[in-house]
């Protein structure tokens, strides 16, 4: 057996890990590449892409599935294994990432990418449940567990044999941060011979869920006794659906009024309409607020902005306001338009809920720099910027230390983080220092 990485290697972004068995090629994830890494999104495959057999999908996010339309064109014609949800946020989250790279005037990861070529790919793939065990060949069974992360997102169980001997191998994907209030909680794994493990926070303790409902809870009285602008940058998939949860549970606890809340982010509008489909794959906490009458992505005041005309009514709404806009990581996305509208006023505020990778507008501002470029304009940041980690849909460094710990596995690969990040968590794991001499708090 070979197993090579052709991203998510040292760095969160890119994630596509090869396995070669005897007779067999084939991929977990062939996600993009973003931030400063984003060039490699042109690059050829250091494989060719005609000869992999099938691919795991482990969930929808870009960074996993993001560069699949460049395998298809390039001549791949297996089947893609994921569940149903992932199957059509994946879809969604494609032909949006091939609209934005024609208003930015880039090129997608296959420049010639089509429409049709994406809803061609969505026809290759076939949908598991978690639990379910499926054989691929006569020597790959491959069984799903729900990964917590987001909707429909899954560990693949891979048991593969060879010459006679079977082994075990577990990837990861991203594993969510619990407890979350909408997806379940992640399934820890009993055994492995290889694990491939994640490590996007490998070396962080996110904040409690309730510190961070007092930051969110404390901006949003801060911008409505300013009457100023609240933006959050969102990603469309979790984040948004998890932050509209808290603002629900907010606004209609303590019955505020009077507030523009706006969502505009077309895909994320799109996103929580599949949600809202795979409600039986929420938690307890959530079904029983959907049984009760609750629509626990809605609330008064919340307006969804769907096109750019409408765009303009968020700028000229009154304050004070709420504005959530894609993209959570400030590529692409309609965030820029408000960035550049309000961040130079003291009386408004950012407040970044999603990792940045390095490189990124977002990072730079957590690292305070107070002049940035958005979209060929540089703005003087006289604005509040602050951050909420507890929102994260990303383990910590304790959840996946205990993850991988409880799956004793006899060989580790620490993927899918920043290089001392992942080296921190190996190095924790490997027992070389003890677990909190690597660890700080966010």
């Amino acid at each position: 057996m070979k197993i090579s990485f052709h991203g998510a290697c040292r760095e969160v972004t890119g994630s596509c890990i090869l396995i070669e068995t005897g007779e067999t090629k084939f991929l977990v994830d062939c996600g993009m590449f973003q931030g400063k890494s984003s060039y490699k999104n042109l690059k050829d495959f250091s494989f060719d892409p005609e000869e992999i057999d099938f691919v795991l999908l482990t969930h929808a996010h870009l960074d996993h599935c993001g560069r699949l339309p460049k395998l298809f064109m390039e001549g791949f014609r297996g089947r893609i294994y994921s569940t149903k949800p992932t199957r059509d946020l994946t879809e969604i989250i494609l032909l949006d990432a091939l609209n934005v790279s024609r208003i930015d005037k880039k090129p997608f990861v296959a420049p010639l990418c089509k429409e049709e070529d994406i809803n061609n790919l969505i026809k290759f793939f076939t949908c598991l449940s978690y639990g379910e065990e499926k054989n691929i060949n006569d020597n790959i069974r491959v069984r799903l567990r729900n990964s917590g992360h987001i909707l429909g997102s899954a560990i693949f169980e891979v048991w593969i044999n060879e010459e006679g001997m079977t082994k075990k191998l577990v990837f990861s994907g991203d594993l969510g941060n619990a407890p979350a209030p909408i997806v379940k909680d992640p399934e820890f794994i009993n055994e492995a011979d290889v694990l491939f493990i994640e490590s996007t926070y490998g070396n962080r303790l996110h904040e409690s869920k309730e510190k961070g409902r007092e930051i969110l809870r404390k901006k949003i009285k801060e911008t409505i006794a300013k009457k100023g602008v609240l933006m959050i940058p969102v990603f469309a998939l979790e984040r948004t659906q998890e932050i509209l949860y808290e603002l629900n549970n907010f606004f209609e606890k303590e019955k505020i009024k009077n507030v523009n809340v706006f969502l505009d982010s077309p895909l994320a509008i799109k996103a929580t309409q599949i949600y809202r489909e795979y409600n039986d794959f929420f938690d307890e906490e959530s079904s029983k607020l959907i049984l009760s009458g609750d629509d626990i992505f809605d609330f008064e005041g919340l307006q969804m902005i769907k096109n750019k005309f409408q765009s303009e009514k968020v700028l000229t709404a009154t304050n004070p306001k709420i504005i959530l806009a894609g993209s959570g990581m400030f590529e692409g996305g309609k965030i820029g338009i408000y960035l550049k509208k309000y961040l130079g006023d003291a009386s408004n505020s950012l407040l970044i809920v999603s990792f940045q990778v390095e490189g990124s507008i977002g990072k730079k501002m957590i690292e305070g720099e107070k002049i940035i470029e958005v979209e060929n304009k540089k703005i003087e940041i006289k604005a509040n910027v602050s951050t909420i980690f507890s929102f994260s849909s990303h383990g910590d460094c304790k959840m996946l230390f205990d993850w991988a710990r409880r799956a004793n596995p006899k060989k580790i690969f620490v993927v899918h983080g920043e290089e001392g990040v992942s080296m921190s968590l190996a190095m924790a794991i490997n027992g070389e220092v003890p677990f909190y001499d690597n660890v700080y708090n966010l």
